[in-house]
């Protein structure tokens, strides 16, 4: 054998073996006894009613599923009565990324259509037959990856026919953050200041106030091994089914390293211990640094000049300059970053402490995934994007910032943003359940009335189906615009080249979420004077056309770019 090559073999064999010595040492080392600290009588009373609100929302969503799937038991999965009996559940939780009927023949039928193609292609789904309930007669899943909606899980409840044979599974996809429905707009378990998260016994993170890092695993994921005693005192409660415990960690902005004080309680449900995880720490919102003057074309400029350093220097070199605290990109007046296109932060100068992690699944202020859009825009050669950051405080106070990236080759893209305006704006979290309620009963209406019946009530500034908060468009897949109230003349026309102000394909990208399965996304218009940003919604409503809702968040002056 050519020693070169046995060489390398060697190496790897002792990489992968020093790498499974680790794993066995975690999980040989005995489990570490929480350090007991006193607790006041306050978060003792927060945890048992947190304790209590998982556990009563965890048990009506399974109970509504069993409902379902009886149901379901005299429907095949042809009949039309089988997807409106899905439609109806979930019109009942908005939360949901989607429903999915998974027959004992493999047949899927879903809502919306598409929603599921991703999440039922995770692992394990193609596993699950009748043996897998048994025991047990719902199944949570650890998180996993929705195209459009990021990491959710997924609660799983058998399907019988009339006769009593197994006929396949329903699965219903939720959103994590949104399990902790007592303030939806702040990190924060109601009027306290208590901090929340959930993962499992096997140190998967089921929720935590900072989204992306839901599915991490706090045994693999080397952020967790620092600063100080922050491992132990995570693994003590991942260990113990209950307690109170003290230790180290990175506050919620990843700034300072602060002391957490932690209760916790342990729910079973669905074949997973939820460790359920309240904390009290000394938290100091971040200052806050806006321009005095706004120039745009900054972001632009700055982003290019990283491009084409990139180019010229290479990855390694591109990332060294970024991170010199005195070198070329020190001080552009922009925020900039290198980030790999699987999510992965490669620089970030003005957060260095989440360099090296995964950030695809990050969520702005209205829950759009800012990193997940910079990859599909640079896959398209690169563009802006918009962002309202993460919410300053419990004030519902946020800052509408646009980012500029390109991408260096494909596997890293470079980019800076900056804040659209000198002040801050005030966000509704409200707006994404009132748009998704707003669109539901379209859906209906489709169901009821037909597609034609449903255009022509769409088109009518009059109609039925008009709501003066929002606006709405159907658009088929190979971009006709059938329904638009506002736009009569364009009705019929080919928008699918339409472009928004700063030069994003609105159309094409509403198509893209369409055929994913369904979301939101953040559509910028213009007139005379002004800039226009709307949250949208997009739902399928079969495999040739969709309709959308919007509603208008912020405006700025066209003269501050």
């Amino acid at each position: 054998m050519n020693r070169q090559l046995l060489l390398s073999l060697v190496i790897i064999v002792v990489v992968v073996c020093a790498g499974a010595i680790v794993l066995i040492s975690i999980a040989s080392a005995p489990s570490p006894e929480p350090t007991h600290v006193s607790v006041s009588d306050d978060m003792v009373q927060m945890s048992e009613e947190f304790y209590q609100s998982i556990d009563v929302i965890t048990d009506e969503i399974a109970d509504a599923m069993h409902d379902v799937a009886e149901e379901l038991s005299t429907c095949t999965p042809d009949d039309p009565e089988a997807k409106e009996i899905l439609r109806d559940l979930f019109d009942k939780y908005p939360n949901s990324a989607g429903i999915a009927w998974v027959s004992a023949d493999n047949t899927i039928i879903s809502v919306p259509v598409y929603s599921m193609d991703h999440v039922l292609t995770s692992r394990g789904f193609t596993d699950i037959t009748e043996k897998s309930f048994t025991g047990r007669d719902v199944i949570l899943t650890d998180p996993v990856m929705s195209n459009v909606y990021g990491m959710v899980v997924c609660f799983i409840v058998p399907v019988y026919a009339a006769d009593g044979s197994y006929n396949g599974y329903l699965c219903f996809a939720h959103l994590p953050i949104t399990l902790l429905n007592e303030t939806p707009d702040t990190p924060y378990y109601k009027d306290t200041k208590y901090e929340l998260w959930i993962a499992n016994s096997d140190g998967t993170v089921f929720c935590h106030p900072d989204l992306s890092t839901i599915g991490y695993n706090y045994y693999t994921n080397a952020f967790y091994r620092g600063p100080g005693k922050s491992f132990s005192g995570i693994r003590a409660i991942i260990e113990n089914n209950e307690g109170t415990t003290s230790y180290e960690f990175y506050d919620l902005s990843n700034t300072d390293v602060v002391e957490k004080v932690s209760i916790w309680k342990t729910l079973s449900f669905g074949g997973q211990d939820l460790r359920l995880v309240l904390l009290n720490y000394p938290y100091k919102v971040p200052e806050v640094s806006l321009p005095d003057t706004v120039n745009l074309a900054e972001i632009t400029d700055v982003t290019q000049a990283l491009y084409l350093y990139a180019k010229k220097y290479g990855k390694g070199a591109t990332l060294a300059a970024m991170n010199d605290p005195s070198g070329p990109f020190s001080n552009t007046g922009t925020k900039i970053f290198a980030i790999s296109t699987d999510g992965v932060v490669l620089s970030m100068p003005s957060k260095d402490k989440i360099v090296g992690l995964n950030r695809i699944n990050y969520q702005d202020a209205y829950g759009i995934r800012q990193v997940a859009t910079m990859i599909n825009r640079v896959s398209q050669g690169g563009g802006y994007v918009h962002y309202y950051s993460d919410p300053l405080s419990s004030k519902n106070q946020t800052i509408l910032g646009l980012a500029y990236v390109l991408p260096v080759d494909e596997t890293w893209f470079v980019g800076s943003e900056k804040s659209v305006l000198n002040h801050t704006v005030s966000f509704n979290p409200d707006m994404r359940s009132k748009l998704v309620r707003a669109v539901q009963p379209l859906q209906e209406y489709v169901n009821v009335h037909g597609k034609e019946q449903t255009l022509a009530a769409l088109n009518d500034p009059s109609g039925e189906l008009i709501n003066p908060d929002i606006s709405f468009v159907a658009i088929s897949y190979d971009g006709k615009l059938l329904a638009d109230a506002s736009k009569p003349d364009m009705i019929g026309d080919d928008v699918f080249s339409l472009v928004g102000p700063h030069g994003t394909s609105i159309t094409r990208d509403l198509v893209l979420i369409a055929k994913q399965g369904g979301g939101f996304e953040y559509v910028e218009t213009r007139d005379a004077d002004n800039f226009m940003l709307s949250l949208t919604y997009v739902e399928s409503v079969d495999d040739e056309w969709f309709i959308a809702g919007s509603i208008e968040l912020s405006s700025h002056p066209i003269v501050l770019s």
